[in-house]
């Protein structure tokens, strides 16, 4: 089934989805996060409470003029990995975390996690050889349905500001060593109907487990047989989530979920609960790399 008409149907939908992003991310959060929630930890500092690990969120990755709070330009990716490069950070997955939790398996000093939302054409294109080239790794969340539509023809569009990746493309992803991916619902970036992957009001507890477990087992399934991947880390829709999102989670086998609020984690083996809920830090354009990594990972 193809879900996007053409590209100008495309170009309104990523628009709108960004925008409903800011917006979704505000009434789910309810405050406007400021720097000062990085100020208790710092990257990789050890503490009696567990090794803080701080997580970039990252969208899209272009050269043209779509730029703003979820979009960067390749120059600005690059100058952020070359920072955590030259300050000894050493990047890690969402398996290499639950490993260090679950299986007393070991992180490197000074770990961050690099992420990448929706699964958007542009991360692979210019996201791929600054990874290579300064060998660091990221988690990439795709969405199942935009994912669906780019892996058949006719394709909705080739341009990198709108493309997504295909299931051909996730498979080479993930041989390359360089990304590892993960589940960002199969249809649930949307705010049509509900928030997210947000339990509506009214909706029966019972319900809302059959919505979620449907749509996140669709495109887990489609993972297995497309990819050869099982992914174990959700990653929230907008940040949007509701008490029983994650116990929900735990039900499907997920080990770790990623929010959108903001803030450093800290990760003790005692507390497997801490994985779920993980902080991230959003990249806009515009800030300097070294104005944005300060508070978090000086």
């Amino acid at each position: 089934m193809t879900i996007f008409s053409g590209k100008r149907t495309l170009k309104y939908l990523s628009l709108i989805i960004m925008v409903a992003f800011t917006l979704t991310l505000s009434i789910t959060l309810g405050v406007t996060m400021s720097e000062d929630v990085f100020n208790a930890v710092e990257g990789g500092q050890i503490t009696e409470d567990g090794i803080a690990v701080p997580i970039i969120m990252y969208h899209s990755i272009l050269k043209n003029s779509h730029l703003g709070k979820y979009v960067i330009t390749p120059a600005e990716f690059e100058e952020d990995i070359r920072y955590l490069s030259e300050r000894n950070y050493n990047s890690i997955t969402m398996t290499d975390l639950i490993n260090y939790v679950y299986n007393n398996g070991d992180i490197p000093l000074k770990p961050v996690i690099i992420t990448f939302d929706d699964g958007n054409l542009n991360n692979y294109i210019y996201g791929r050889p600054i990874l290579e080239k300064y060998k660091m790794k990221a988690v990439v969340s795709v969405i199942g349905s935009y994912t669906e539509a780019f892996s058949q023809p006719p394709y909705p569009t080739a341009d990198p500001t709108y493309a997504h990746v295909s299931w051909d493309q996730i498979k080479e992803m993930a041989a390359s060593g360089y990304f590892e991916i993960q589940n960002h619902s199969y249809n649930l970036h949307s705010i049509n109907k509900r928030n997210g992957a947000k339990r509506r009001k009214g909706e029966t507890i019972e319900s809302y487990r059959n919505m979620l477990t449907s749509d996140i087992m669709k495109l887990q399934g489609k993972l297995r047989e497309y990819c050869g991947i099982i992914p174990n880390t959700f990653t929230y829709p907008f940040g949007a989530v509701s008490r029983e999102s994650d116990t929900i989670l735990r039900e499907l086998g997920f080990k770790a979920s990623l929010s959108c609020l903001e803030g450093v984690n800290l990760i003790n083996r005692d507390n497997k609960n801490v994985l779920f809920g993980l902080k991230r830090k959003n990249r806009p354009h515009g800030v300097a790399t070294q104005a944005f990594f300060k508070k978090f990972c000086p």
